[in-house]
């Protein structure tokens, strides 16, 4: 950044993607477009009641915008090909479209476009006979969504920027053929140097004011990348009592932050658990270690009033620990379960239970 920047443990970076300019290529050589790729092009609705679906610049080349703007490697939904349907001119294409639309040909549709995670520009490449109007672009392509990502770091650390815990997404379809994330692929083929527009945006975290109050953190995954940020911030203001359950699957490959971790715990600063589910024959997540902390867990949440926070994945981790904090309260103070789950639910009142998790 050009200046420091000003920003609060759990606050979040919005960032802009781009398409690669090899897939832009495939379209363009495609639909026919290479000579007028850096042609400029006035951007409006053709209908003042039908605002684009986001907020285009007034003039763009065709270049720019299937770079910028236009999602070109995102699975298409059922609208693209009710669309793309009447620009086909071989009849046995325009036949196999229609019957994409129809309420009979959606398990067709689905096997087809989403099990094997076919990108538009694959699509297009098998329909050959569409043609896509350069009027009709904002229609049938869908806006590149920005992306969010917690932000990994503490202004009061690093007030020059902010720094991000990003998995590259890289996978294979089931007809085997590579796949990549738009925004991860993007931020990976970048060089060192290179400037981004960026977007900060305020969290749904709340930290305690009173810097005596323990914390417990479970964030597998790059869900550490805001329990980093509030480790950061607490440990620059002098708070200790600061408890992270870290998972992944190996903690020689993705133990995530290791010496950072490692540091504070020997300075006493952190309490460290670490699950690496795939290090020994039975798996180990975060909620399996909650519950032998039972005693720790009653005195921090209960005893000196502490706050939980979790984030990663909203698949079974946020409801398995829950599951496992109410285990360890009944165990570590003697209470009934829904005297535990009751005690939970008023600290999500309040704002003494955080969970920012994403799908």
């Amino acid at each position: 950044a050009d200046h420091n920047l000003e920003y609060a443990p759990g606050d979040v970076a919005v960032l802009y993607p781009e398409n690669a300019p090899e897939d832009v290529d495939t379209l363009s050589v495609r639909m026919g477009w290479t000579r007028m790729m850096d042609d400029e092009y006035i951007i409006k609705p053709t209908d003042a009641g039908w605002p684009l679906s986001r907020e285009f610049p007034p003039r763009a080349t065709l270049r720019q915008l299937l770079t910028q703007y236009l999602d070109i490697s995102s699975v298409p939904r059922a609208s693209f090909f009710q669309i793309i349907r009447h620009f086909a001119t071989d009849e046995r294409e325009k036949e196999k479209l229609e019957e994409f639309c129809t309420p009979e040909g959606q398990d067709e549709l689905f096997a087809y476009c989403n099990r094997p995670r076919r990108t538009i520009t694959e699509v297009l490449s098998e329909f050959r006979s569409v043609k896509v109007p350069l009027g009709y672009l904002l229609d049938v392509f869908p806006a590149i969504r920005p992306r969010q990502f917690s932000i990994a770091s503490s202004c009061l650390t690093c007030p020059e920027g902010i720094q991000l815990c990003v998995a590259i997404v890289r996978y294979k379809s089931i007809l085997k053929v590579p796949r990549k994330g738009l925004c991860t692929s993007w931020l990976a083929r970048m060089s060192i140097g290179t400037r981004l527009t960026i977007r900060l945006e305020s969290g749904t975290m709340v930290l305690p004011s009173d810097l005596s109050r323990p914390i417990i953190l479970i964030g597998p995954g790059t869900g550490v990348a805001p329990m980093r940020a509030i480790i950061q911030d607490r440990n620059h203001k002098g708070a200790k009592n600061n408890l992270l359950y870290f998972g992944c699957r190996s903690a020689r490959c993705d133990f995530h932050y290791e010496k950072e971790w490692t540091e504070l715990s020997s300075k006493g600063n952190l309490i460290l658990r670490l699950a690496a589910s795939r290090d020994q024959e039975e798996k180990v997540y975060v909620q399996h270690l909650i519950p032998k902390d039972a005693v720790l867990l009653w005195d921090w949440i209960v005893s000196k009033e502490g706050s939980v926070f979790i984030s990663g994945s909203s698949g079974p981790m946020p409801k398995s620990v829950r599951k496992a904090i109410i285990q360890a309260l009944c165990v570590g103070g003697g209470w009934e379960e829904e005297t535990s789950a009751n005690y939970l639910r008023e600290m999500e009142l309040s704002d003494r239970w955080n969970e920012e998790c994403w799908s």
